[in-house]
């Protein structure tokens, strides 16, 4: 049975704004998620090790440590992106959910004007599994627009904070498993649901807490018209969803969604960095972020003095090329075949 983060973040995944965090608040040891902090995902919630931003000395920094040959990651001011009210909906579901009414109230939008008591909001489900993220107030994006730099600092620093975190802190991870944030998305109160082995006509039914108007009692989800179904929700803080209101002045250090670069070993070339700022980290959909042009690349000289280097180039990559090519040709074929054929090419390039 999958968890109830994994597939939160699984069906939330596709809206587009990053990845979605099961546990939004912040850690008790070291605050709300920062641009530049290093760590690693674990159970939907992210798990900080250190910030490359800030130096050493930093208080943020001094309670555990850096790892060895700390360099601070200092972008230019300009790199920084802050988009306020990048999410104003009220509600953000898979594509699998759609509302269908809101029982005993006056009005069927999603917060109705007037509601009495047993009111709550209901959700007709499409597909075995979705999830459901409700906000009071809209969610505000943060982000470093400086790709280049972020990959180029992580090729030169990862093993070292690989290093420091298992052999220094004592955590057992992978390499791949460290991130380095480079955006997010946070808001002040929030209610997240996920459900699985539901069925074509099964209904999500939420009650309770701030986000159904005039109706008491803990904030609530349940399934009907199915059978074993697995619901998870979550809601808060805690605090704000039992005394919310409009108007309340209180900061957003609710991290909805996270943006990361992560490093992904690969073989003879070392350590390659993604970017998955529209993903969940261990979704297959990581390949499509995979920056193959960073591999070494035969270029042909533009200069007309050394347009013998400029041939000699050309025919050593196609050929190459071909050769890769003939390599995954099925071995049916003779091998007599396959070196006439390679022949041919090197002598077209001639």
């Amino acid at each position: 049975m999958p968890s109830g983060w994994d597939i939160y973040a699984k069906e939330l995944w596709p809206l587009g704004y990053g990845h979605p965090l099961w546990g939004p608040e912040p850690c008790m040891d070291f605050g709300a998620v920062h641009l530049g902090d290093i760590g690693y995902l674990q159970k939907g919630h992210f798990c900080f090790l250190f910030n490359a931003m800030l130096p050493a000395d930093d208080p943020l920094n001094a309670q555990r440590g850096v790892p060895e040959k700390f360099e601070i990651f200092d972008p230019p001011d300009v790199m920084r992106r802050h988009h306020p009210n990048a999410i104003t909906q009220t509600q953000l579901h898979s594509r699998n959910i759609h509302s269908v009414s809101v029982s005993v109230a006056a009005s069927t939008g999603l917060v109705p004007k007037r509601t009495s008591v047993g009111a709550a909001l209901r959700y007709q489900c499409s597909d075995d599994s979705g999830a459901l993220l409700l906000l009071k107030r809209p969610g505000n994006t943060t982000y470093l627009d400086c790709d280049l730099h972020i990959k180029r600092y992580m090729r030169t620093h990862i093993q070292r904070w690989y290093e420091f975190a298992i052999d220094y802190l004592g955590i057992e991870l992978e390499e791949q498993d460290i991130i380095f944030v480079s955006g997010f998305t946070k808001t002040a109160v929030w209610a997240e649901a996920a459900f699985a082995n539901g069925s074509s006509r099964a209904e999500l039914t939420i009650s309770g807490g701030c986000f159904v108007p005039a109706v008491s009692g803990e904030f609530s989800v349940s399934m009907s018209r199915c059978v074993d179904a697995s619901v998870f929700s979550r809601a808060g803080p805690h605090e704000r969803v039992s005394n919310w209101k409009d108007n309340l002045a209180t900061e957003d250090d609710q991290t909805i969604f996270l943006n990361f670069h992560k490093a992904k070993r690969r073989r003879f070339l070392g350590p390659t960095v993604l970017r998955a700022a529209a993903g969940p980290h261990d979704l297959q959909s990581d390949r499509d972020n995979d920056y193959r042009s960073e591999c070494p690349v035969y270029t042909p000289q533009s200069s007309c003095e050394e347009e013998g280097l400029k041939h000699a180039t050309v025919r050593y990559t196609l050929a190459h090329v071909y050769r890769a090519l003939l390599s995954r040709v099925p071995l049916r074929l003779s091998g007599e075949t396959l070196n006439l054929r390679a022949k041919r090419s090197v002598s077209q390039v001639e």
